[in-house]
């Protein structure tokens, strides 16, 4: 078995302090014996191979760091055999090496196929991923509020249609840890007051965990889903073992558990043929997720508002020297092998957001225009345009709106330890 080497572009800067971060001698030496650049992918001709991320983790020299990336993203990301060659020692920051590494050729669309990676401080990943473990309180009568519960899920109502039918309002801002509790009361509080349609409003929720989507979708339909695909993961062509293993599926209970409900926790599904969602370019990744896979399964998914953010992809994050890297690891796909809205799901019924309307009111633009279509069938007539989403809310109108919202690149994250 011929011994590991490195990618030259990060051997130079006096011999890397000689590999300081490496544990053995028999390992030094192989790195030495490096004679190609960086780049390329594993299989192909004069390709470099990397030392295990692993054994480079928590070297906190620059020049460790750019050890541990290079390896890290040469094992994970989605398409490590389209990195183009880069010299490690032109970058004087991690985060700027990282993103040099990413792959931005243009996709179907025009755009750059990775526009999603990121790295953060650990600590910046931590407030983005803060646990929300509030549960939903109280069933009510139409049109009072049935839950008010935190970040992530802080309006569940009923509301009546102008033709009079029942309709379960859930305002869904994000998928961190804890969401999940949240949504599971919402759902049991709309499922006691025996609503006729749901309206998920995901309007400013650009995504994360993965099993939350999960339960979500799962909870918008019934028993007749159970063990269907609910989204089939798809990473890189040497990491096929990781795809064989990671099919999701629909299920009645819990499988994730967070704080207030158990594994195994029957699920309130409301067993709905049909989901209105409200949409933005803030609809991201794990929202689009359950979008997504619910048409796989043939739930008929009305989209009212504007087009989703088109972001298809994953990844698990990964801590190292006080930062945390997400680089994009793998595709998802539902029942029906589709994943292919890189440039967005766009909107069934069109609506332009009013930043001046109260969220959950029927008059609100969005919200009406989704009762509208729950009685005829059909879109409203566009309203005049009014003023788009904007982190400028005036007073109360939007006070559970994420007033410093995360960027699209957040979501569809996979707990550590799922891979």
């Amino acid at each position: 078995m011929p011994m590991p080497i490195l990618d030259i572009s990060l051997m130079p800067r006096r011999n890397r302090k000689l590999l300081r971060p490496l544990a053995t001698a028999a390992t030094l030496a192989a790195a030495l014996l490096v004679s190609s650049c960086g780049g390329g992918g594993e299989g192909s001709p004069g390709a470099p191979a990397f030392l295990a991320s692993s054994s480079l983790a928590n070297v906190c020299t620059l020049d460790g760091q750019q050890q541990f990336v290079r390896s890290l993203l040469d094992e994970t990301y989605l398409w490590y055999d389209e990195i183009v060659p880069v010299n490690g020692t032109d970058y004087t920051t991690v985060p700027a090496y990282f993103r040099a590494l990413l792959v931005r050729t243009p996709d179907a669309t025009g755009q750059p196929k990775d526009r999603f990676s990121a790295v953060l401080t650990s600590e910046s990943a931590d407030a983005q991923q803060s646990v929300v473990g509030d549960a939903a309180l109280g069933v009510g009568v139409p049109g009072r509020v049935l839950a008010v519960t935190g970040k992530s899920v802080p309006v569940a109502k009923v509301v009546s249609s102008p033709a009079g039918r029942k309709v379960g309002y859930i305002l869904f801002n994000d998928h961190n840890e804890g969401a999940q509790d949240a949504l599971i009361g919402a759902f049991e509080s709309l499922r006691a007051g025996a609503v006729n349609d749901l309206v998920l409003d995901m309007r400013y929720n650009s995504g994360g965990f993965l099993y939350v989507a999960q339960a979500a979708a799962s909870m918008v339909t019934g028993p007749q889903s159970e063990g269907k695909v609910f989204e089939q993961l798809h990473y890189s062509a040497k990491r096929q073992a990781d795809t064989a293993a990671s099919t999701l599926v629909f299920s009645s209970k819990v499988q994730t558990p967070e704080t207030v409900y158990a594994r195994g926790y029957p699920l309130p599904q409301l067993s709905l043929p049909r989901l209105y969602v409200l949409t933005s370019s803030q609809t991201c990744s794990a929202s689009e997720s359950v979008i997504n896979s619910l048409r796989g399964i043939d739930v008929d998914v009305v989209l009212v508002g504007g087009t989703t953010c088109g972001k298809p992809y994953g990844f698990h994050r990964q801590d190292n020297c006080g930062l945390a890297f997400f680089a994009i690891e793998f595709q998802g796909y539902n029942a029906k092998n589709f994943a292919d809205y890189t440039g967005g799901i766009r909107a069934t019924c069109p609506v332009a957001d009013n930043t001046n309307s109260l969220l959950g009111s029927t008059d609100e633009p969005l919200l009406a225009a989704a009762l509208h279509h729950i009685d005829t069938g059909s879109c409203a007539a566009a309203p005049p345009r009014q003023s788009v989403i904007s982190q400028q809310l005036p007073g109360s109108a939007r006070e559970h709106v994420p007033l410093t919202p995360r960027q699209p690149w957040y979501g569809r994250l996979l707990r550590q330890g799922a891979r």
